[in-house]
C-alpha cells in the first residue's frame, strides 16, 4: 500500500508539474545584428552572447551576419548552447539561422535576392529567414513573390515561421505610421539620397510586400499579439510608429502565440539600430 501511495504521489506531481513544462513548446528570436555585432567589441562577443543566453530561445534568425563564415557561426551558436547553424553565404549581408534542435532540409536562395534566405525545417516547423532590399520598393517586392513562391512549392502548408529584415511597412500600421510622420520623413530621405527608392512613384509608402504576406494567409504574429494587449491593458507594447521586423505565422500556428513582443532594454537600446523580437508559441 506504500508503495502504491507513493507512485501516486510521484505521478500526481508529475502531472501538476507538467504543463509548467509543456506550456511554451517554442521560442524564437529574430535578431537585424547590424553588421555581425559590430557595436560588441569583445572577443567571441561575449555581451551578446550573454544576453541571447538569458533569453534561452530554442531558435534564432539573425540578419546582417557580416564577418560570418559557417564555421565561425557555428562557433558562436554553441557558445549560447545552439549546437546547428546555417548560413546563406560567407559575404555581404548574409541571413544565419541557429537552433538547439537539428537543422535539416536546408535551402539556400541567394538567386535574384539582395542578401539571400535561409530555408530549413526545425523539429515540426517550417522556417524562412530573410533581409529584403533596403533601398528599392520594386525590388523588395520582386523578392518577397520569390519568397512566397518558394513556400507554395513546398507541400507542407502547415507549420510555417517566415521572419526577419522585410525593410518595408505595414498596411496594419497605417495610423501609427500617421502618426510618426513616416511619409514626410521618407520624402526628406529621398531628397537627401536620389539612389533611395522606397516611395511608390516618389511619393507613396509602399503597404505591398506586407500586404502580399497577409493576402497568402499568414499572420503578422507581432501586430496579432499587441493588438490582444492593447484590449487588455489599453495601452500598445510596440514603442515604434515604423517596424521593419516582423514575424509571420501560417493560420494553424496562429493560434498558438502565447507573446510575440519587440525587446527594449539596455542591450538592445545601444548594440544594433533594429529591436529583436521574441515569439513564443505554445502547444
Amino acid at each position: 500500500m506504500k508503495k502504491l501511495t507513493g507512485f501516486l504521489l510521484i505521478a500526481a506531481a508529475c502531472c501538476l508539474a507538467q504543463p509548467a513544462a509543456a506550456q511554451t513548446s517554442l521560442k524564437v528570436l529574430s535578431y537585424n545584428i547590424l553588421e555581425g555585432m559590430v557595436k560588441d567589441t569583445t572577443k567571441g562577443k561575449i555581451h551578446f552572447v550573454a544576453w541571447v543566453k538569458a533569453l534561452n530561445p530554442d531558435v534564432v534568425a539573425l540578419q546582417e551576419c557580416n564577418g560570418f563564415t559557417q564555421k565561425t557561426l557555428e562557433e558562436l551558436a554553441l557558445s549560447w548552447g545552439h549546437p546547428y547553424a546555417v548560413i546563406v553565404k560567407e559575404n555581404g549581408y548574409p541571413t544565419g539561422l541557429t537552433s538547439r534542435f537539428p537543422i535539416a532540409d536546408i535551402r539556400k536562395v541567394n538567386e535574384s535576392m539582395t542578401h539571400g534566405f535561409i530555408m530549413a525545417r526545425i523539429e515540426q516547423y517550417n522556417f524562412v529567414v530573410l533581409h529584403l532590399n533596403p533601398h528599392k520598393y520594386w525590388k523588395r517586392r520582386a523578392e518577397i513573390a520569390q519568397v512566397l513562391k518558394n513556400i507554395e512549392l513546398q507541400k507542407d502548408r502547415k507549420n510555417w515561421l517566415i521572419m526577419g529584415d522585410f525593410n518595408s511597412v505595414s498596411p496594419l500600421d497605417k495610423e501609427r505610421l500617421a502618426q510618426g510622420g513616416y511619409l514626410e520623413k521618407a520624402l526628406a530621405a529621398a531628397a537627401k539620397r536620389p539612389v533611395l527608392e522606397n516611395l511608390v512613384n516618389g511619393k507613396e509608402i509602399d503597404f505591398q510586400v506586407q500586404q502580399n504576406m497577409l493576402s497568402a494567409g499568414f499572420t503578422d504574429a507581432g501586430h496579432a499579439w499587441d493588438k490582444r494587449e492593447t484590449a487588455r491593458t489599453g495601452k500598445s507594447a510596440i514603442a515604434t510608429n515604423s517596424r521593419i521586423d516582423y514575424i509571420y505565422l501560417s493560420s494553424d500556428l496562429a493560434k498558438k502565440i502565447g507573446t510575440c513582443r519587440f525587446i527594449y532594454d539596455d542591450f538592445t537600446a545601444t548594440h544594433s539600430d533594429h529591436k529583436p523580437i521574441i515569439l513564443e508559441l505554445k502547444n
